[in-house]
């Protein structure tokens, strides 16, 4: 090997462990994923057609957990791997670090023999194994779930739980479970700075069981809405793919719950001329229309969509 060739070796896996942009990139300069690792994390945990009837025969021999449509919503984030590097719903460890820290360790290359440190069973006796690495993870992304279905969990020596919609369409398997107290004060208060019961979302955590069920998943299928949107509902791989079409260096985002006005176009066409000033060639726009939890007087999903293809 030529001194060339080891140092465009050496450039190479340096870009590749972010030590030199702050994070891991793709050929295009694109930063990845939190933990990316050569592959997208929703080829992982999402499972393949040719296995999905053996998966479903599993499903029907595990204890069950019914998932409210919130529920489902994470799920979805999980899967597709939006939540990278977080493998199925937190764990009590993962759950207090995010609380606590704003952040999950890991060690993705396993530097430290602590790349399945956020999939075990939590262990707070635990006083050696470190990862190095943080990554910003502020939001608890956990399953709530009531004493009824823990039992059955617990009575049934299974090391998986099947996932359920309310409609009980099986949805995921959930591995090597993890059942802790619901700390709903503590993710409150950490999350929110009050308890306010007038609040939608602190309303939904108090309603919520009083134990949560933490592991790793495995989706069965994608998860679809079929409100006629299912076909803008794109996952990280599919976006980065849009991205390389589109041959992007760069790519700026703007969320919005409302329709697009001036004042937003404004700032997406101020944004792409700031990007074009400091040397970018051809900066993408990735217009994200909340899709979720809006308030009862905004304008619905579809219209929006339907404002923004416009």
């Amino acid at each position: 090997m030529t001194i060339e060739e080891s140092v465009e070796l050496l450039m190479s896996n340096l870009r590749k462990n972010g030590v030199l942009s702050g994070g891991p990139t793709n050929p295009m300069g694109l930063p990845m994923p939190s933990g990316y690792d050569g592959y997208f994390l929703e080829d992982e945990l999402m499972i393949p057609p040719s296995k999905r009837s053996a998966k479903l025969l599993e499903a029907e021999t595990l204890p069950k957990a019914r998932l409210n449509d919130i529920d489902v919503n994470w799920l979805q984030v999980i899967g597709e791997g939006w939540a990278s590097p977080l493998r199925g719903f937190m764990r009590e460890g993962p759950l207090l670090q995010a609380l606590h820290f704003n952040s999950l360790l890991i060690d993705t290359w396993d530097n430290n023999d602590a790349s399945e440190l956020n999939e075990k069973q939590t262990n707070w006796n635990d006083y050696t194994t470190r990862a190095r690495e943080r990554v910003s993870l502020s939001i608890p992304i956990v399953l709530p779930i009531t004493g009824y279905t823990k039992q059955n969990i617990e009575e049934s020596g299974k090391s998986s739980v099947t996932l359920m919609d309310k409609d009980g369409r099986v949805l995921a398997l959930l591995h090597n479970p993890e059942i802790y107290e619901n700390r709903k004060e503590e993710i409150v208060t950490r999350c929110f700075g009050a308890i306010d019961m007038g609040h939608p979302y602190i309303k939904h955590i108090y309603s919520g069981g009083d134990w949560l069920l933490g592991g790793e998943i495995e989706l069965l299928q994608r998860i679809t809405y079929n409100d006629g949107l299912d076909q803008y509902r794109l996952t990280p791989k599919e976006m980065y793919s849009e991205f390389e079409a589109k041959k992007a260096d760069v790519v700026f985002a703007f969320q919005t719950r409302n329709p697009t006005h001036a004042g937003h176009a404004f700032l997406m066409n101020t944004g792409r001329e700031r990007l074009q000033a400091r040397g970018y060639k051809n900066p993408v726009l990735w217009l994200s229309p909340l899709g979720g939890w809006t308030k009862e007087d905004d304008v619905p999903l579809d219209v929006r969509v339907k404002q923004h293809v416009a």
